[in-house]
């Protein structure tokens, strides 16, 4: 077999090359701390980096997602249970009111008070979330959940409907909430026994002009319908906290399930320093000892054999 000396130079060169772009890619990996360039350098490796990230991003649009909605129901728990609140004083001022004891002046002092604490449920029916929405207007969220118009009537401008958003494996929770359900109305017996529904501040309305005027029957009626009242904020109460309970509980699942899946994407991508660099020295030195080759074999001439 012939060896020419243009095969030798062929040879060294190509073998050169070949270590200068391995280092080449190993410099570059070092400098970018990823396995995987590109794709065409691993293409099963790049899917399921690419898969891993579109896992990763979903995960963290569903934890906006409820977090946004846990900072509205925090919002809805303050409102909420103020108005409890204010319920339990108004029905306290109510029995105080009933009381045969309590003269026409003291009750109108009474009413005096219990205007008040309306006129503090009607703000809190018009509470805004941190965005600036309306809490309790379902989906109207732009419109006020509760007018009053010159002659002291409420008129709730929300809608009914309910939109609910996703809390793990088949379960969704209330995201939106009618202020129709929280400040609901009640069911209200006239002389002749028949049944009608008052809304919410007008059965307030009508509790303070039964204590304004020493209505007894009707301040009676009134406190019956004050427990409807404040049951309906209650459970409103006790609603807001179960859907806290498990939007927490699925952003814990989330955070846990994010770590193992960068965890993952971690062992796929990210770049060995340790090994990254110890393949650089090898291939560095294998590139130094190929150079010293090669400049050996361009000293080579066949004329160094045929010299006497």
């Amino acid at each position: 077999m012939k060896v020419s000396t243009a095969f030798l130079f062929d040879r060294a060169t190509d073998r050169m090359s070949e270590i200068q772009n391995k280092l080449s890619y190993t410099q570059a990996q070092l400098a970018a701390t990823k396995q995987v360039l590109s794709p065409s350098d691993a293409p099963d490796q790049a899917a399921a980096i690419q898969r891993l990230r579109g896992q990763i991003d979903l995960q963290v649009n569903h934890s906006a997602t409820l977090k946004t909605a846990m900072a509205r129901y925090k919002a809805e728990e303050t409102a909420l249970s103020s108005a409890d609140d204010i319920m339990i004083r108004i029905k306290e001022l109510g029995l105080q009111a009933v009381n045969d004891t309590v003269g026409h002046s003291d009750r109108q002092a009474i009413a005096v008070e219990m205007k008040a604490l309306r006129d503090q449920l009607l703000s809190l029916g018009n509470t805004k979330d941190d965005n600036g929405n309306y809490l309790f207007s379902g989906t109207r969220v732009n419109t006020p959940a509760f007018v009053e118009d010159d002659d002291g009537v409420v008129t709730y401008q929300g809608d009914q409907t309910q939109t609910r958003i996703p809390a793990g494996v088949e379960r969704t929770v209330s995201y939106s909430r009618a202020g129709s359900d929280v400040f609901a109305r009640v069911v209200r017996e006239d002389a002749n026994g028949d049944s009608k529904s008052v809304g919410f501040f007008d059965s307030l309305d009508d509790m303070i002009q039964a204590v304004e005027t020493s209505d007894n029957k009707s301040m009676q009626t009134g406190l019956g319908e004050l427990d409807q009242m404040q049951f309906k904020l209650s459970l409103a109460v006790a609603q807001t906290g179960s859907d806290q309970a498990v939007v927490q509980s699925q952003l814990d699942v989330l955070d846990e399930t994010g770590l193992r899946l960068k965890s993952t994407l971690s062992d796929i991508e990210d770049l060995d320093y340790t090994e990254a660099v110890a393949r650089m020295k090898k291939e560095t030195t294998a590139l130094e000892a190929a150079m010293s080759s090669f400049g050996k074999i361009a000293s080579l001439s066949l004329f160094d054999y045929v010299r006497p």
